[in-house]
């Protein structure tokens, strides 16, 4: 006989008990537990529940159950994990997500974040018929059809907040191609939904491979990252409110001369990026046409930034931090080949956004790409969990280190293939957009 301790409107213990099934009148109250199971993709593991049930038969539903007499909230919730699911959690595991009054109950939300084999589960038949993995979107399309029990729209709106509050979750976008427009501007809308987010506590940074000028050129510090910058495709760690460098990966002298003898062998001319201080200077001696078109762009109030670049006779072989060239496909190719035998570099070939075969070559030292960059970024910010956006090639390294790698519609395809999920394009809001949805779902 399973008893249950009554609650007043409060939600404080009353000393009285009810036996299940006896009525609860007006006023009465019990203890309820749901818990979410949620993998770092962001998957909700769900459950149906048993056709034979007199509650709710055959309906896929939340991983709930109720506290028993002199039962706290979590001890309850831990055991129903474990009879229903065969899932074992130790003390304060499960994390707690915070409680609601409903008709007749008091609701407390559990949150355990943990990658499950659902297929491994050992399941209380009397109660469950089967389990499996939902994105947040398929649960919302689910309530639509009626095949998960809808428990209120201001339920669920709890829920995914409380799953986002549970979690230190950094959230990386690209620049280029995925957060600014194709005019290589941020949107007002980004603008303002990505500030909302980061002043409501949410770990929002970027990774780029655009350096100290370049962010300037498209006025990123109109968002007011909390969190450090990834620059140069991983070469800087950078704090863009105090405009300091916090980390930089420095090529010795020895590995700067080696890379400039195979440009010089091919009569080619790059760019040499120091670092002074707390800023990056660009140092050159011939400049294509496209890369003084380059040097001498200006931020939207016509700002320029010459004062960074500097024409020298010879470029010296003392350490640096990164090499830059552009030019069409067939010579950069030729070039990357080249380089690509020089020990503890990493060679980047890539296209321009915004020109037709134009092609970014780019050489740093070869632990300096936006994957090694973003586990750094993580351990110095404490996240547990890292959702990145981008669009191309350069972007795949940080794809392999997230637990949830997304990418706009308008990627390229190799970036497309080592995405989890495509959203929506830059030019239709995508990033801001999935961001702001992940706070305010619709349900």
């Amino acid at each position: 006989m399973e008893k249950w301790d009554l609650l007043d409107a409060d939600g404080n213990l009353t000393g009285r008990t009810i036996v299940r099934g006896e009525p609860l009148l007006p006023g009465m109250y019990h203890l309820v537990e749901h818990i979410w199971i949620v993998d770092s993709k962001g998957r909700l593991l769900i459950q149906q529940r048993n056709p034979d049930l007199k509650l709710m038969p055959g309906v896929w539903a939340a991983n709930s159950g109720s506290a028993q007499a002199g039962e706290d909230s979590e001890d309850a919730a831990r055991r129903e994990l474990f009879e229903e699911l065969s899932i074992r959690t130790t003390p304060g595991e499960l994390v707690y997500g915070g409680r609601m009054r409903r008709r007749n109950s008091f609701t407390d939300f559990w949150i355990l974040y943990r990658d499950i084999d659902a297929s491994s589960l050992r399941l209380q038949q009397e109660e469950v018929a089967q389990v499996k993995w939902v994105t947040t979107e398929e649960l919302i399309a689910m309530l639509g059809d009626r095949s998960f029990h809808h428990y209120g729209t201001a339920y669920f709106q709890f829920v995914f907040r409380a799953i986002e509050r549970g979690r230190r979750t950094l959230y990386v976008t690209d620049l280029d191609g995925t957060l600014l427009q194709n005019d290589q501007t941020l949107s007002d809308h980004t603008v303002e939904t990505v500030n909302r987010l980061i002043n409501r506590g949410m770990m929002i940074s970027a990774a780029t491979a655009r350096g100290t000028i370049g962010v300037q050129c498209v006025q990123l510090g109109r968002i007011r990252f909390q969190t450090p910058i990834i620059m140069l495709g991983g070469v800087l760690l950078y704090d863009l409110y105090r405009r300091r460098i916090l980390h930089s990966c420095n090529l010795s002298a020895a590995t700067v001369d080696a890379v400039l003898q195979v440009f010089s062998s091919m009569g080619r001319h790059p760019q040499l990026y120091r670092r002074r201080g707390n800023e990056v200077h660009i140092y050159y001696t011939h400049l294509t046409p496209e890369e003084e078109r380059f040097i001498h762009r200006t931020d939207p109030n016509g700002r320029t930034f010459d004062h960074f670049y500097h024409r020298v006779s010879y470029l010296r072989s003392t350490p640096a931090i990164f090499f830059s060239c552009q030019g069409p496909h067939a010579v950069q190719s030729e070039l990357a080949a080249r380089l690509e035998h020089i020990p503890g570099i990493r060679v980047v070939l890539y296209a321009d956004t915004y020109a037709e075969d134009n092609w970014f070559l780019e050489i740093c030292r070869d632990d300096a790409d936006k994957g090694s960059a973003v586990r750094r970024l993580c351990q110095r910010v404490g996240a547990d969990r890292l959702v990145v956006f981008g669009d191309n090639r350069n972007d795949i390294p940080l794809f392999r280190e997230a637990d949830l790698a997304l990418c706009v519609a308008n990627g390229s395809a190799e970036a497309k293939a080592a995405a989890d999920r495509i959203i929506d394009a830059n030019t239709d809001e995508g990033v801001p957009n999935f961001l702001y949805a992940i706070y305010n779902r619709k349900v």
